[in-house]
């Protein structure tokens, strides 16, 4: 784990935090900033018994349906926006 400390910070460049914290934003704080390092690994993953077989499925169905180039590609921005509104839309 990792920690900053910031001293003397004034209230009001906290922005927005200061005013959850119904402090004065004219009154000086220090202010700890502790960062926990994790490395992603094998161990993040759920255990097996925990991912459905729906959702096995559903992936695998997935992959079949790109197989027969049943999917769409969607290159630019505008591409992928004008998609997801035609099949919000219908």
């Amino acid at each position: 784990m990792s920690t900053t400390v910031f001293e003397a910070v004034k209230g009001k460049e906290l922005g927005g935090i200061i005013e959850g914290l119904n402090a004065d934003p004219e009154k000086y704080f220090n202010v700890t900033i502790s960062i926990e390092e994790t490395a992603e690994s094998d161990e993040d993953m759920p255990p097996e018994e925990r991912i459905s077989q729906r959702l096995i499925d559903a992936v695998e169905e997935s992959g079949r349906q790109y197989l027969r180039g049943e999917g769409t590609l969607c290159k630019t921005d505008e591409e992928n926006e004008a998609f997801f509104n035609k099949i919000w839309n219908d």
